[in-house]
């Protein structure tokens, strides 16, 4: 690891230093607004459909086509806000200014949108989602593109790609653990529900932007970075030279089944859970479990992915999501025990793919930074812009299906909505990790030698 970079990234001394990584405090910290983006996540994917259609009046069609639209809007922002966030310098930094600016937009989005009140138009509901997710990927790739330079060394960025996602599950677990408290023991439905997760959105913007900013500052530029990459010409190359790379088109396709079989499978939960198998308000604690063994079990993968591979330790994970998820078809109606077994089963490999995958985009990036100039935002971008389309496949895939099968949302499922909406829980996922295991075991094509990127990021 070169000593360097943990010294130019702190403010304060003694978290980190010379010679060794970022310590459990500096992991802490700089994952912060990883618990903002899965709150974000959590109320959008999981809370968001049924709090549209059962309380504010919006159609199966229209919540699946917003899942999708906001989507592709927030991935054609990534490109932009990663270019321009690994360009444009100023006195506070180059990712910082960004940042800053996404948490005075997200409190706003998410109060305009989760306080939505009943038959509200669907312009507010569209302008209040643009809003909140304009801000989310102001904070979220400029966050991400500078966790790519956190580290030189390899096994140190499996290590921070890791720690994000596992406080990123323990935000997830806070998350579901108040709302299950609020479901259980104070009766709060889903429009209070959506209310509770708007605020703790509207807080955690600031509170978790700020604390990063202010202990921490970025990586000082390369020395010798040319000026030219600001060009249009110079971000067509980049752009090029990266959809050219093999290694890198097979890190996005993974990053696109993940995103869709993980939004499908959040989408209709709470269909599956309360409508079809009848347990009502026990959502969320039935969404804890897999976060909670993802706290035990990710510290156990980064170990093995370290000794025999991340492709190995991938292969294991989408393997294992195409045997259990099928399991979900044969759980009865009325069986929080049946249930949670089926789903401690699915969480054994809960979070592999999104902690291994990025640490591999933070290798292709490392290896790219030899041109002179660290493009870590364009990188991390280009992988967000394919799981953000990729999720908001999966969700309006998931929301249409069900609403195929004439599924009303608030009323009972009869037999053939009950049987939709366990298969688009189950189909997208099963499917998703059998691609998977093909992506994963083709064999792999030469690198483009203009990039400078090889193929050992899926090593």
């Amino acid at each position: 690891m070169n000593p360097g970079i943990s010294s130019r990234v702190w403010r304060k001394s003694g978290i980190a230093g010379p010679g060794r990584g970022l310590g459990l405090a500096g992991l802490a910290v700089f994952s912060l607004p990883v618990l903002l983006f899965q709150a974000v996540e959590l109320a959008w994917r999981a809370y968001l459909p049924a709090f549209l259609t059962q309380s504010v009046g919006v159609t199966l069609a229209a919540a699946g086509a917003l899942m999708l639209g906001v989507r592709i809007m927030d991935a054609f922002a990534d490109v932009v806000l990663g270019w321009l966030s690994d360009h444009v310098k100023t006195r506070f930094g180059r990712r910082a200014p960004w940042m800053a600016a996404g948490a005075l937009f997200v409190p706003i989005g998410a109060i305009l949108l989760f306080f939505a009140p009943s038959g509200a138009g669907i312009v507010r509901v569209i302008g209040a989602s643009l809003v909140l997710h304009m801000g989310y990927s102001f904070i979220v790739t400029p966050h991400g593109g500078w966790g790519l330079e956190l580290s030189d060394d390899e096994a140190e960025r499996t290590r921070i790609m890791g720690a994000k996602v596992w406080f990123g599950v323990l935000g997830s677990i806070g998350m579901l653990a108040l709302i299950g408290l609020l479901e259980r023991q104070f009766g709060f439905g889903i429009r209070s529900l959506a209310a509770t997760l708007g605020l703790v959105i509207a807080a955690a913007a600031p509170i978790t932007v700020l604390t990063v900013l202010a202990v921490f500052r970025e990586p000082a530029a390369v020395p010798g970075a040319a000026d030219a990459v600001m060009s249009r010409a110079s971000l067509q190359r980049l752009l090029a030279g990266m959809t050219r790379d093999p290694a890198l088109r097979r890190i996005l396709l993974l990053y696109l089944l993940c995103g869709i079989a993980d939004a499908s499978t959040a989408s209709t939960f709470l269909f599956l859970a309360e409508p079809v198998l009848g347990l009502k308000g026990q959502g969320a604690m039935l969404m804890l479990i897999q976060p909670v063994m993802a706290l035990f079990t990710l510290p156990f993968w980064a170990t093995m992915a370290d000794r025999f591979g991340r492709r190995r330790v991938l292969t294991i994970g989408f393997a294992w999501q195409a045997l259990t998820m099928p399991l979900a078809l044969l759980v009865p109606a009325g069986s929080t025990t049946l249930f949670g077994l089926f789903l401690v089963l699915r969480g054994l490999a809960w979070g592999i793919d999104y902690m291994l995958l990025r640490a591999m985009v933070a290798d292709v990036a490392e290896k790219g930074a030899g041109s002179g100039a660290r493009m870590s935002g364009s990188y991390y971008a280009l992988s967000s812009v394919t799981l953000k389309l990729a999720l908001g496949l999966g969700a309006g895939l998931g929301l249409w299906l069900i609403g195929a099968s004439g599924f009303h949302a608030g009323g009972p499922a009869g037999a053939a909505a009950s049987l939709a909406i366990r298969m688009a829980y189950v189909l997208p996922s099963v499917l998703s990790g059998l691609c998977g295991l093909l992506v994963l075991n083709r064999p792999s094509g030469r690198p483009s030698p203009p990039t400078g990127l090889g193929t050992s990021a899926l090593s």
